[in-house]
């Protein structure tokens, strides 16, 4: 499903948002607003539980998402919100909106660089996604002005793949042209501010989950422009050497996920299938080379944005977030966010 979607560029103020957690009944209906009852079982031996946070305070699915400084999170765009941007602080629990995106997308891909030598040019990058087609446009959020900048485009245009940064570098992964899956493997440099066309996956698909594993981009899960066609495959690529290789596949074949890495492990989130939205989680842990099942997801869903936080002193404990999302196959939208106590 594809939506027109309108240009827009808006300057607006950041906001603080206060959104109180809720609780309730399942709904597995297309929402606007979705509850969620009693946590879910997890498997023996688990410590982990899943709790609920703040309501994104836009019902959204199909979104980017990156994570600023380990424990800012920020959801870019997506159906119900093509040019919205807000902001969750996982140190207080709070949502901000911030300036809309100039050009409104679903299905991009979103990375962040900070930590880096030259200042300006850390921030929150987004590139392609539908605008109607599929776009190479990209775009920087400096988060110290709140203002956007359009960068140079990716070499074609791209959409439901995954960007992972590793230092100056934000890779681009898998996704489609709108027709066909796309295989290159691009690599944009924030400090020289160009493109390069590097090794392609070896297992093109579109709606999969990507993540930086100790130097590595691993790519997990996707499907073939089919609910029919879900993958598992893991492959992850080596900067170093300009080379793939193939890991353990996740248990659970399925498109429209999401995956964030915390010590050493993926956590594979979320998806769907044509018959419905998956609960189960799924965590690779690449000292043993194998998958385990975590915790079911409360609320399951897909075009979710996952992402890790923690590690500072604000947010001193790891969690992974899941933010917004489908709760049903398709363009549904949910305000439902989770989170996932690792550490």
């Amino acid at each position: 499903m594809r939506l027109a979607l309108l240009l827009a560029l808006a300057a607006v103020a950041c906001q603080p948002i206060e959104v109180a957690p809720s609780s309730g009944t399942p709904s597995t209906e297309p929402a606007t607003r979705a509850s969620v009852g009693a946590p879910s079982s997890s498997p023996a031996g688990s410590p982990a539980q899943w709790r609920r946070i703040a309501d994104i305070p836009t019902p959204r699915s199909e979104v980017a998402a990156a994570v600023y400084e380990q424990d800012k999170v920020y959801v870019i765009g997506g159906f119900g919100g093509a040019d919205r941007v807000e902001r969750y602080d996982a140190a207080t629990g709070r949502w901000d909106r911030l300036a809309d995106l100039p050009h409104g997308v679903d299905h991009a891909m979103s990375a962040a660089v900070f930590g880096i030598q030259t200042s300006g040019d850390e921030g929150v990058y987004v590139f392609g996604g539908y605008a109607g087609a599929a776009t190479a446009r990209s775009f920087r959020l400096d988060v110290t002005t709140g203002r956007w900048s359009e960068i140079a485009p990716m070499p074609s245009p791209r959409a439901a793949g995954a960007a992972v940064a590793i230092n100056t570098r934000l890779y681009i992964v898998g996704g489609t042209d709108g027709s066909r899956l796309v295989s290159p493997t691009y690599v944009y440099d924030v400090t020289t501010r160009d493109w390069r066309t590097l090794a392609p996956i070896p297992t093109p698909r579109d709606h999969l989950a990507a993540v930086a594993l100790n130097g590595r981009v691993c790519a997990v899960a996707g499907r073939r422009l089919s609910l029919a066609a879900n993958l598992g495959s893991l492959e992850c690529y080596l900067p170093e050497t300009d080379r793939w290789e193939q890991l353990a596949d996740a248990p659970t074949p399925r498109g429209g996920v999401g995956a964030a890495a915390w010590d050493g492990r993926i956590y594979l989130v979320g998806g769907e299938q044509s018959t419905g939205t998956f609960k189960e989680v799924e965590i690779y842990d690449e000292r043993t080379g194998s998958w385990s099942r975590g915790p079911d997801l409360p609320t399951p869903r897909h075009g979710l944005g996952v992402a890790a936080v923690g590690g500072t002193s604000g947010v001193p404990r790891g969690s992974i977030l899941v933010l917004a999302g489908g709760p049903t196959p398709g363009g549904s939208q949910t305000a439902v966010c989770e989170a996932l106590d690792v550490r």
